[in-house]
């Protein structure tokens, strides 16, 4: 468990450089919701995407180094890194390099409470670490000097191995997309229940922890988790509220938005 972490964002645009701080600012909330400790941030200006670092190799260096000076185990990107990149990173700088994607997932893996939702969130962190599975094995690589016969037999099991790691984790995202076709075709014929009831439908909407799930409590009643945390709620809960005229009224607590979120949680927001 990492506890002392870089904030990283690189900007290539001067004119995104507000958005971009803004960025930054949220991506701590995010770090401190999984009790990891914020020590600093950085904006890297960039001219144009790298291949290897997303940056220039001279400024993740200096990265690297400020992560070190401050006695970081982490460094959390806000951009979105590339497999390679992430090893390169974490080659360079010789600690952990996560980025945002990862934050969020691992936050959803901790929220989920219903069965769709933890399926949903199970499938979502399979297909992230399916590419990056040879960082789990990177060190065999680097085991032993040159072109000896124990640093090839390291490399020939590491390679093996994420093969069988490849096979069981595709199995495993097979058998995860097919429980949740199930439990939606379930959700849907709930759905259609609803909609023979001929009660009009609300949905609350907004930003993660703004107070959707205390509003939908003052006005049904009931009793739906409220916390002053990030993605209190994963899972869209819809409560009836009878209307001055005493008309029924459906109204849904969804989960909240939050800027860049992985396309992997997307399918998290359906109701």
């Amino acid at each position: 468990m990492v506890e002392r972490a870089l904030l990283v964002r690189i900007c290539f645009d001067k004119r995104e450089e507000e958005e971009s701080r803004s960025l930054l600012n949220e991506l701590a909330e995010l770090v401190g919701t999984l009790g990891i400790g914020v020590v600093g941030d950085e904006l890297v200006r960039a001219r144009q995407t790298q291949k290897k670092f997303l940056c220039g190799k001279g400024k993740a260096e200096e990265v690297a180094a400020q992560a070190r000076a401050l006695g970081c185990d982490c460094i959390v990107f806000d951009n979105q890194l590339a497999p390679n990149q992430q090893r390169e990173w974490e080659e360079a700088a010789d600690m952990t390099v996560i980025d945002r994607e990862e934050i969020i997932l691992d936050i959803f893996a901790r929220r989920a409470q219903t069965r769709e939702a933890r399926l949903q969130v199970e499938l979502a962190r399979m297909e992230y670490a399916l590419p990056r599975m040879a960082r789990m094995w990177g060190h065999l690589d680097r085991e032993g000097g040159g072109g000896s016969g124990g640093s090839a037999a390291a490399r020939g099991m590491g390679e093996q191995q994420i093969e069988v790691d490849r096979r069981m984790a595709r199995k495993r995202i097979d058998r995860i997309k097919a429980d949740l076709a199930a439990v939606r075709k379930q959700r849907a014929t709930q759905r259609k229940e609803r909609q023979k009831a001929e009660a009009p439908h609300a949905a609350i909407v907004g930003y993660t922890n703004a107070g959707k799930s205390t509003l939908l409590n003052l006005l049904s009643g009931s009793e739906v988790l409220e916390a002053d945390m990030l993605f209190a709620t994963l899972d869209p809960t819809t409560r009836r509220v009878e209307l001055p005229d005493g008309r029924d009224l459906l109204v849904t607590d969804t989960v909240g938005f939050v800027r860049n979120l992985p396309h992997r949680l997307v399918e998290s927001f359906k109701a």
